[in-house]
């Protein structure tokens, strides 16, 4: 046996392979806890008020046999499941009487991440998920091999999907130096900071001069380095190389998370909940089962979201690789991600009222074929940044805006007031709020859209993205004059309300040549001809170019109708 088959698992006469020989004890528990989870929240007050030893034993009994058949069946299904990745892409199948197969195409996937949930995560096995575009459930899920066997195939498939073949893991090395300043030098998870990171320890970069007569000895520093590494292979799920983009420390994501005021309102807002619930719980059936089973959800939901945001930006760390930005994250459950520059629609910034004084922001993308289910996934490509890792992260994931400085631009964007950005934007009196909130500016590169009240929020969506353009006017649309224009890209849009009929006509004028053409005519060489078409042997003609000389003007901006400042 070769040493890839030795890692991969036996493979069958068609190259197919299985998972870890434990996944039917992981997927089987889970199975046995959600039938249990359910019983116990519908009956959980009779059970208490029934209880006796003799129901007790009994219970367990029949436990123990759900069990033992939810681990069988899950063993069964184990069995009849294989995977197997080829220059096409990655396939599997699974079914017990019927067999169903599911296929991820090579030039459909989007990002390939490696998930470490906390259970298997004890047992030294990780999933590896592919996603790709298409509708929805649009991922494909390898689970559970090894973390060493993951991170091999997690390489192979991305070494399909640009095209490579097959069968052969490729290396992560480092691209090129990052743009902007400095990385931030806060403390990291370990005491680590980012400097030290970035200076000594990463790859490829000049070792630190020794800091202590510890580090200068003969012979300490090659042993202090080795094991540095070694905890920040274990620390980091061996996202160790290429060059650091950004790198949250600890105390930066709990201070965050005490300044987003809205995350602490809706935290506020559960706690109340479970106290209400709780007294009258109390004085309806008194200190009882009721009590218990009224506020459990309350008292679930809220260290369950507290959690969530944690696990959401742990141990955050991005770095620019050979393969795009991957990122890692996560506490007790971890994950990493690879996102590619070619493959983000849009991205969306967020700054809540209270880091505007550290600027602090948080950037998400739409990748299509990723859905936004969780703050963990790999459309959070930075949780809390500072300005200079925002704009490191930015200059990896989007091409240039069209200004003399798009820094700038963003900074303005970010901090001042709507209505001093220029732009169009609601003017009528009936939108008093939307007045002094939302703008929107087309650049020669992008379409950018501001918003928020108490939190500011950018939309940027590259005008090469564009896929489609709809207009729509209400009742309420037609006695004011205003229009909706909605922007369609391929995993999100950007809706564009309250705005007066003649600048969204002027708008979608500017827009419509990026929606008929920026993807129409791009690919053109690779289009496919009938067989017995006139034009089947004939030489394709080169696809016309769309310079950035021709892009549409900006939108000019508006004279102020009286009263705007009102």
């Amino acid at each position: 046996m070769s040493t890839e088959d030795a890692a991969h698992g036996p493979a069958g006469q068609d190259g197919s392979r299985r998972t870890h020989p434990l996944t039917p004890l992981l997927t089987g528990w889970k199975i046995f806890a959600g039938v249990i989870a359910v019983i116990a929240a519908q009956n959980l007050a009779q059970l208490v008020g029934e209880f006796t030893v003799r129901r007790a034993l009994l219970g367990l009994g029949a436990l123990v046999v759900a069990l033992v058949v939810a681990v069988g069946v899950s063993a069964l299904i184990w069995w009849r499941t294989t995977y197997e990745i080829s220059s096409d892409g990655v396939t599997r199948r699974s079914g017990l009487l019927t067999r169903t197969g599911r296929t991820a195409p090579r030039e459909r996937i989007e990002s390939v991440s490696v998930e470490r949930p906390a259970v298997p995560r004890l047992l030294g096995l990780a999933k590896v998920r592919v996603e790709f575009a298409g509708g929805s459930e649009s991922h494909l899920d390898i689970a559970y091999i090894t973390a060493a066997d993951a991170e091999t195939i997690r390489t192979e498939i991305l070494d399909v999907a640009a095209g490579g073949p097959a069968g052969r893991a490729g290396t992560t090395g480092v691209v090129g130096a990052a743009a902007g300043g400095p990385v931030d030098g806060g403390p990291a998870v370990d005491g680590t900071t980012a400097d030290d990171l970035a200076a000594g320890d990463a790859p490829g970069t000049p070792a630190q001069a020794p800091k202590s007569a510890e580090d200068g000895m003969p012979g300490a520093p090659a042993r202090d380095r080795g094991l540095r590494e070694s905890l920040r292979e274990v620390a980091y799920d061996g996202v160790t190389d290429g060059d650091l983009i950004a790198q949250i420390p600890t105390t930066r994501l709990l201070h965050a998370m005490l300044r987003d005021v809205g995350w602490l309102i809706g935290l506020v807002v559960g706690v109340v909940w479970i106290i209400v619930t709780a007294i009258i719980a109390w004085r309806t059936d008194g200190a009882g089962t009721g009590l218990i089973a009224a506020a459990l959800p309350a008292i679930v939901a809220v260290p369950q979201a507290v959690l969530h945001r944690l696990e959401g930006g742990w141990g955050f760390v991005s770095r620019d690789t050979d393969r795009g930005l991957r990122m890692r994250r996560g506490l007790f459950s971890t994950r990493t991600d690879n996102l590619g520059a070619g493959r983000v629609q849009d991205l969306r910034l967020r700054r809540p009222l209270l880091w505007r004084g550290p600027a602090w922001t948080e950037a998400r993308v739409s990748v299509a074929g990723i859905g936004e289910d969780d703050s963990s996934a790999a459309t959070s490509a930075l949780p809390v940044g500072t300005r200079e890792e925002l704009l490191r992260t930015l200059g990896h994931l989007l091409p240039t805006l069209g200004t003399e400085d798009d820094a700038a631009l963003l900074d303005r964007l970010l901090t001042a007031r709507a209505r001093d950005l220029g732009g169009i934007g609601p003017r009528h009196r009936l939108f008093f709020i939307g007045r002094r909130t939302r703008r929107v500016l087309l650049l020669r590169g992008a379409l950018v859209l501001r918003s928020g009240v108490i939190t500011a929020k950018v939309q940027i969506v590259p005008r090469e993205r564009i896929q489609g353009l709809a207009l729509a006017q209400g009742p309420v649309g037609r006695m004011t004059s205003t229009a909706t224009l909605t922007v369609g890209v391929a995993a999100a849009r950007a809706e564009i309300a309250g705005v007066d009929i003649a600048d969204v006509l002027e708008l979608e004028d500017a827009l419509r040549p990026d929606a008929a053409q920026g993807r129409r005519y791009r690919d053109r060489d690779d289009w496919p001809r009938p067989p017995l078409g006139p034009d089947a042997h004939a030489p394709s003609a080169p696809a016309p170019a769309i310079a950035p000389d021709s892009a549409p003007a900006p939108v000019s901006t508006p004279a102020p109708a009286p009263g705007d400042d009102a």
